[in-house]
This record gives structure tokens, C-alpha cells and sequence, in this order.
């Protein structure tokens, strides 16, 4: 897929109210829409973007950026928010960097649990794989960010911490809540540190469409069957947590181009 003549990351969130928090920063705002669904852009730490919601779910996640990958030719494209806590190391507010997104739902669903496969892709002779690896330069100069990262201190269950920014395997279905026989499932097989909604199904698709891509989720509530009531008290914790660390990291990209 040609390029834009100028670098320019497309940043998704799924909720209007995580990409709100990016979007503060943004200098030179301009809205506008495509396929009559809203974006933004402008310019953010030095790097021209624009930023959009995907909504929930990996059929609103894969459509949005099929849409915004072939109109907007990305340099790369970065997916910010928020996740529950799958490894429960992780504290509410600590941000992964994806090194392996997964698709958890795909494949056989057998008494013994998921057995995993490749499906039939767009293209004659192509299979789909059900996860993918993130661009291995953003990757990179993420794990390399990090290091100059200051985090701001959150304060969760009375309890003050400064979270932490760390890399990590990020699982998405469509499933919000799980059960504890699926999380022992996937622990078994995947031992992911993050599951939420949309990421898989972006990184997919940025793969097919030839954009660099990587995900930032920040960990809310911890993964279970019914999650809506602690993701209510948690999740813009979260939120701003992986804004955050999104917003410095643009500053990062940035730099980094100029000197190339």
C-alpha cells in the first residue's frame, strides 16, 4: 500500500472516552469524517495524526481500520486502552505493549477447551492465522521508550502506585466477561497478560493491508465473568494511564524520524 508523502500514525481507541484523553494534546484539532464515521487530526508531540473510535468489538475494530488504513495511507498505526488483567502481576493502571496479539475465540471450541487454527483467508492459497506480531522497528523504539518514561502515580483500592510500562501478549474476542473454565483455558494455552475486544482484529487487519502497527493496554479490572461493575470504577484509570503513555511515545516516533 503507497505511503503518505509525510509520516502520519492513525491512533484508534475504542471508546470515545480514550481517545478524548490523546486528543487533548493535539495541536492544530481539524475534524472531520470518512464513511460518516468522526476522526481528528492534527499534530501531536511533533507528529502529525489522526486519531479515531473504533467502537467495541472485532467487527467494529477491523472495519474502522480497513477504512482509515486505505483512506489516510498510515505511516504505522497505534491502538491505545484499555484491557483487563489477565496475568494478575499486572496493577490497574500498568500499560502493556503488545508482542503478540492473539484472536482467543478462534478456531474449535471442543470439550477439552480452544483448539486453535488458521482459517481461509481474502486471497487464493492465503490462511489467516489467529494471532499476529507486532512491527518488530516499533517494537523497538517502544521497549527503548520506556526507559525515559515518567508515569503518573494513580490511586486505586486506597492504594497510591506509580504503574509500570512493560511488553506482553494482549488476547481479544468479543467476549467482555469470561469464565474461570475459559481463563484456565486460555492460561494454558496462551497465558495472555491482557484480554479485551478489538486489538486482534486490528492487528489483522493491519498486517493484511501491509501498516505497522502496535497496541498499548492498560489494565483496568482484573478478567472474569462479570467485569462491568469493577470496569465502571476502573477503566478511565486505565485509560488515562495507556493515554499517557501513548501521547510520549508519539513524542518518541517523532524524534526518531527526524533523525533518520
Amino acid at each position: 500500500m503507497p505511503k503518505p508523502a509525510r509520516a502520519l500514525t492513525l491512533i484508534l481507541s475504542a471508546m470515545p472516552s480514550e481517545i478524548r484523553l490523546i486528543q487533548a494534546h493535539l495541536r492544530r484539532p481539524k475534524p472531520g469524517r470518512h464513511a460518516g464515521l468522526p476522526y481528528v487530526t492534527g499534530v501531536l508531540r511533533g507528529r502529525r495524526v489522526v486519531t479515531a473510535v473504533t467502537g467495541v468489538g472485532v467487527t467494529n475494530g477491523a472495519m474502522v481500520t480497513a477504512l482509515f488504513v486505505e483512506k489516510f495511507r498510515p505511516t504505522e498505526v497505534l491502538v491505545s486502552g484499555t484491557g483487563s488483567r489477565f496475568n494478575l502481576r499486572l496493577r490497574t493502571g500498568d500499560t502493556v505493549i503488545s508482542t503478540k496479539t492473539i484472536h482467543h475465540a478462534a478456531g474449535n471450541l471442543t470439550d477439552q477447551g480452544m483448539i486453535y487454527r488458521k482459517v481461509r483467508g481474502p486471497l487464493a492459497g492465503q490462511m489467516t492465522s489467529w494471532y499476529y506480531r507486532p512491527d518488530p522497528r516499533l517494537l523497538r523504539l517502544a521497549r527503548a521508550a520506556i526507559v525515559g518514561y515518567a508515569a503518573a502515580p494513580v490511586r486505586v483500592a486506597g492504594r497510591t502506585y506509580v504503574p509500570r510500562v512493560l511488553t506482553g501478549v494482549v488476547a481479544a474476542s468479543d467476549l467482555f466477561g469470561v469464565s474461570d473454565a475459559k481463563i484456565a483455558d486460555m492460561r494454558k494455552k496462551l497465558n495472555p497478560d491482557i484480554m479485551e475486544m478489538e486489538s486482534a482484529a486490528i492487528a489483522q487487519v493491519c498486517t493484511q493491508l501491509g501498516a505497522p502497527h502496535l497496541v498499548f493496554r492498560a489494565g483496568s479490572n482484573r478478567t472474569q465473568s462479570n467485569p462491568g461493575g469493577d470496569y465502571r470504577q476502573l477503566g478511565q484509570t486505565a485509560a488515562a494511564a495507556a493515554a499517557r503513555w501513548t501521547v510520549y511515545f508519539t513524542g518518541c516516533l517523532a524524534a526518531a524520524t527526524k533523525a533518520r
